[in-house]
């Protein structure tokens, strides 16, 4: 084929486009679950009424914990590691109006990551602007207020640092953390700071001033220990944020955004899903950066709950799991990142006789380090709660997120300093523990299957043990290692030989030996092998009967009780090629989502990785890549017949372009980052293409081409006997239609 000379062309209006998915409020929200929400990767504020004539604007900050240590944990206590060292609350904002409030809109504009609104009175209006900067840890917020609203003040309210499972549970932390120290510097900057029972402190500071009938407040939240220089830090960071240029200031800020972006794009031509989307995409940046923090089950809008933590057992790997495809690396790879800086707490979560060569990780932990008491097979983990003292596989869990930002970004210093080693150590964990019995074969004395019941060769701990063993195979031979040079090659062999399959029955997977699932499970903790680990396929008839069967079994005990079953049951359908099946279940999400799209179980406690990953489950509908192929628009539902999408990423650093029209495949492009061999599925049973040099494409069968592409290089595929196309992303006519989310006048 002749040298192309082609680029996918992206043509998206962005800031009209993303526009259209802005959501708008016609009314004042009266709880979290309604209000415009901002933030950094570490600082976040939300909006929504306090009483006729007040607003509030919380104040939060991913790192702000509790470090009661873990030497003095009680471990009868259930969840003590959230309990001793779970984020605190810290204070908010007051919009203190001197009459009623009678009126109110606000919108929320994802392009420019802003809020802004007006609150109105009977006769007076405070037009106001938030933002919460991209790259300084400051917030601001203005207003200019006229007629009876003239008088309208900002008032920062210092709350106490208590623990939100504590107040729930009546479960108070003695000695109670000290209440905020208040002061006033010569500068008129203000504090207000939590020194803290254990040590560490949580200081908020700010400076407001006033010209023109404008108020303008910077804010600044920090965390610091086991020093106390968050007061300082914060200090600093409001003095320089109200000294800047204004306008230079929000335009860093913005062009943050812009380029953030415009790192991928999506659309299925589903006003409804498209919107979704999008302030998924926006939510997770204002939820995590590279630098910044795992996001943990609230994000940085700590609100009542009893999950003020981390939990490792689906919730952070969920939160995680979309950032690959959308090449948004950023959003992934803090959890990498704070894995290996707390490997030294992996150790001391296992009990003693196990550290000097083992990782593990609890139920949940604290996003500071990761402290906690690690279930531990067969007789548990005591005085541990039964279920949490034995539920064991959570760290392989989360190395299979690190694992995938290794694969789609090809990182050799990602896979040698953090993935491989702590992977050898979550995985030797399991040594001490598996038996082989009569039938030659390695069993698993009783582990705890997530949110369901205690088994002897739990599926969950088999498939991340099988998938982790597998895995090391792979990088010991990518790493030149033999068993001269990594002893435990042979050990890792034997356990992928020898290790006692998954146990079936006529409900297809079982929880373990002995124990099928008869109940409703909320949780996939027995599919793993399924999504995401896609170590069992359906590339063979049989397999594709066992997953079947399986997913029917799941969902066939009445209604799921969390939004995240219908998202695990839509990618499972999207491995299965079904589209519509998957389409039916991410429907089924909608009902789970509040205005803003934040998500609650129990009713009103807030959970932040459901909608997120339903974000990925769309990406899983139009992409798929694994066991060596790329699966392009692999289960697109009817309704979605135009559904596109550029520079998504795959496993070996490809990009991949794509358009659909009229329900066909119009042309797909892959770009190489780095170089390598692939197959790809463009779902076009007999195409033309055309290469970059120095490249070559083979078909291979039943749609299936095998392409080779030197690093940079590019192959366009498009449907035979059509002109080869000029690949471009246009804005479809559907994605101008109004946002569904917010509080409107619908």
């Amino acid at each position: 084929m002749a040298s192309p000379s082609f680029a996918a062309e992206n043509k998206i209006a962005w800031a009209d486009e993303l526009a259209a998915y802005d959501l708008i409020w016609e009314r004042l929200p009266k709880t979290w679950m309604e209000s415009p929400f901002l933030g950094n990767g570490e600082q976040g504020t939300m909006m929504y009424r306090e009483d006729d004539q007040a607003v509030r604007w919380t104040v939060g900050n991913s790192a702000a914990h509790d470090h009661r240590p873990a030497s003095e944990d009680d471990l009868s206590e259930k969840n003590v590691e959230v309990l001793n060292r779970g984020r605190l609350f810290i204070g908010h904002v007051r919009v203190e109006c001197p009459e009623k409030l009678v009126g109110s809109t606000s919108r929320l504009s994802l392009w420019d990551a802003q809020a802004t609104g007006e609150y109105q009175s009977k006769s007076g209006k405070a037009q106001w602007r938030t933002v919460v900067h991209a790259n300084s840890p400051v917030m601001r917020f203005e207003m200019a207020a006229t007629g009876d609203l003239e008088a309208t003040k900002f008032v920062y309210v210092a709350e106490e640092a208590q623990n939100p499972r504590a107040l729930r549970a009546k479960l108070p932390r003695t000695p109670s953390n000290p209440p905020a120290v208040h002061k006033t510097l010569d500068d008129g900057v203000q504090t207000s700071v939590h020194n803290l029972y254990a040590g560490g402190q949580t200081a908020v500071a700010w400076y407001q001033s006033q010209s023109s009938g404008q108020t303008r407040l910077w804010l600044s939240v920090m965390h610091s220990f086991p020093g106390n220089d968050a007061e300082s830090l914060a200090v600093a960071a409001v003095r320089a944020a109200a000294a800047a240029d204004q306008d230079e200031w929000l335009a860093e800020h913005r062009q943050w955004w812009h380029d953030y972006y415009q790192l991928s794009y999506l659309s299925t031509g589903d006003p409804f899903w498209d919107a979704f989307y999008w302030i998924q995409q926006y939510k997770l940046a204002c939820a995590t950066r590279a630098e910044k923090w795992i996001i943990d089950n609230q994000g940085p809008w700590l609100e009542p709950t009893a999950w003020n933590a981390i939990w490792w057992n689906l919730n952070a790997q969920l939160s995680h799991s979309g950032f690959a495809t959308a090449n948004r690396r950023g959003m992934g790879s803090a959890l990498s990142r704070r894995l290996s800086e707390c490997r030294d707490q992996l150790a001391l979560n296992v009990a003693e006789e196990y550290r000097s060569d083992s990782y593990a990780i609890s139920r949940s932990t604290s996003g500071w380090d990761l402290a906690g008491h690690a279930g531990q097979p067969g007789t548990g983990r005591p005085p541990k709660d039964a279920n949490i003292g034995l539920e064991c596989g959570n760290l392989l869990w989360a190395l299979h997120n690190v694992d995938l930002e290794y694969l789609y970004w090809q990182d050799e210093e990602l896979r040698d300093e953090t993935l491989y080693p702590l992977l050898v150590r979550a995985v030797n964990y399991y040594r001490y523990f598996l038996v082989e019995e009569s039938d030659g074969l390695l069993h698993l004395p009783k582990t705890y299957s997530p949110e369901y019941r205690i088994a002897e060769d739990c599926s969950y701990d088999l498939d991340l043990l099988r998938w982790a063993t597998g895995r090391l195979l792979e990088l010991a031979s990518e790493k030149n290692l033999d068993e001269s040079t990594e002893p435990l090659i042979a050990y890792w062999k034997t356990v992928q030989e020898k290790l006692v399959p998954v146990h079936i029955n006529e409900t297809g997977r079982m929880i373990g030996r002995d124990v099928s699932l008869v109940g409703g499970h909320r949780h996939w903790s027995h599919l793993l092998a399924i999504y995401p680990l896609h170590t069992l396929t359906p590339e063979s008839q049989s397999d594709r009967d066992l997953i079947k069967l399986s997913l029917s079994n799941w969902h066939d005990h009445g209604r799921p009780m969390a939004g995240y079953s219908v998202t695990g049951g839509a990618c499972i359908s999207a491995l299965l090629g079904d589209g519509d099946r998957a389409y039916d279940f991410l429907n089924r999400l909608k009902s789970f989502l509040h205005p803003n799209t934040f998500y609650t179980e129990l009713s009103v406690l807030p959970v932040i990785e459901t909608p997120l990953h339903g974000a990925t489950t769309m990406q899983e509908m139009l992409l798929q890549s694994w066991g060596g192929r790329i699966r392009v628009f692999p289960a697109m539902p009817k309704p979605w017949f135009g559904a596109q999408f550029d520079q998504f990423r795959c496993e070996g650093a490809f990009l991949v372009s794509a358009r659909r029209e009229a329900g066909k495949t119009s042309w797909v492009e892959v770009t190489a980052e780095v170089g390598g061999s692939v197959e790809v599925e463009p779902q076009l049973v007999d195409a033309e293409w055309a290469t970059s040099d120095n490249s070559t494409v083979e078909s291979k069968r039943d749609g299936v081409y095998q392409v080779s592409l030197s690093k940079g290089a590019t192959v366009l595929f498009w449907p035979k006997g059509q002109t080869k196309p000029t690949p471009r992303i246009e804005t479809s006519p559907n994605d101008t239609n109004p946002n569904p989310f917010g509080l409107t006048s619908r």
